[in-house]
């Protein structure tokens, strides 16, 4: 009988997540000629190769690709196996991982926690990445679900469940010093000082080609995905900004930020990703099932 050696496993997937011998020596503090003989090991305890080579990157075979679920659902059952042993207590909560785009706003994080914690006592870790990141973290299963406001994988990828959970209209804000934009809006913006998200978003690109639809020139004075920064930089007064209203509801009920118009047929949208698991995450299923981040009409975007 073959015995599966744990840690030849944990060396593979580590290998597998970061994407290479080099990145997986870093992080697991052992050698790069002892991780190569390992997984070459493992390799030959199956008798496949578990990833090929290509200018000079590692790409997983599909042998690696199936091997790679399994490792990831073994190193979860591992981690789960440690917390009932040692935290009795801790393990009769459910854990869930959330990533989010920085250009997600904070509050609608908030309303995905707070939304699990209503549906039952769990313990939540929450990160911020790129979308690149989260969608091999998420296919890696260290995240059990992501919340964006674009599509991460592509809608072929049928291990992966993506929903829409929102989409709302897009308006422009600033503080009371531009107050004297909101006459003669959308053509009162031009050359006005914008602060947009960076060129590779979605969004960014419906801004612009706004603008350019209705000949208004812009400058563009900084681009961030951070949604919090865009916000500092807006009070500080250094430009405007394009976000749905409940992303700055707070600022405008306090009067720190004033709404100086919406832009006509450009909207946002919101989406949670998950991935088939063979043990599933209950709090996850229910987010996927449930969850939509229900405004007043008057702030969805209404074809």
């Amino acid at each position: 009988m073959n015995w599966l050696n744990y840690h030849h496993l944990m060396y593979f997937r580590t290998i597998a997540t970061e994407g290479s011998i080099s990145k997986a020596s870093k992080k697991l503090n052992v050698g790069q000629s002892a991780l190569s003989v390992q997984l070459k090991q493992l390799e030959n305890s199956f008798n496949l190769k578990l990833f090929e080579r290509r200018n000079r990157q590692l790409f997983l075979t599909e042998a690696g690709k199936s091997a790679l679920k399994y490792a990831n659902q073994i190193h979860s059952l591992g981690n789960e196996l440690i917390e009932v042993l040692h935290n009795k207590e801790h393990s009769t909560q459910q854990h869930l991982s959330i990533g989010s785009l920085d250009s997600v706003p904070k509050n609608l994080v908030v309303k995905v926690i707070e939304n699990c914690q209503k549906y039952q006592n769990c313990h939540i870790t929450s990160l911020d990445g790129t979308g690149e990141d989260l969608y091999r973290q998420l296919m890696a299963h260290t995240l059990d679900v992501v919340i964006s406001n674009h599509h991460i994988v592509s809608s072929t990828d049928k291990s992966v469940y993506t929903k829409s959970i929102g989409k709302y209209k897009l308006g422009i804000y600033a503080s009371q010093k531009y107050a004297a934009l909101t006459a003669g809006f959308p053509k009162s913006l031009a050359n006005q000082p914008l602060i947009l998200p960076t060129t590779h978003s979605k969004l960014r690109h419906d801004v612009e080609h706004y603008f350019e639809s209705h000949k208004i020139p812009v400058k563009v004075i900084a681009d961030t995905q951070d949604t919090t920064v865009q916000k500092l930089l807006a009070l500080d007064g250094q430009g405007l900004i394009a976000e749905p209203e409940f992303a700055v509801k707070s600022l405008l009920r306090e009067k720190k930020l004033i709404r100086v118009g919406n832009l006509k047929g450009v909207y946002e949208e919101f989406f949670l990703t998950s991935t088939k698991r063979v043990i599933e995450n209950k709090i996850a299923n229910h987010l996927m099932k449930n969850f939509e981040f229900n405004r007043p009409a008057s702030e969805k975007y209404i074809p």
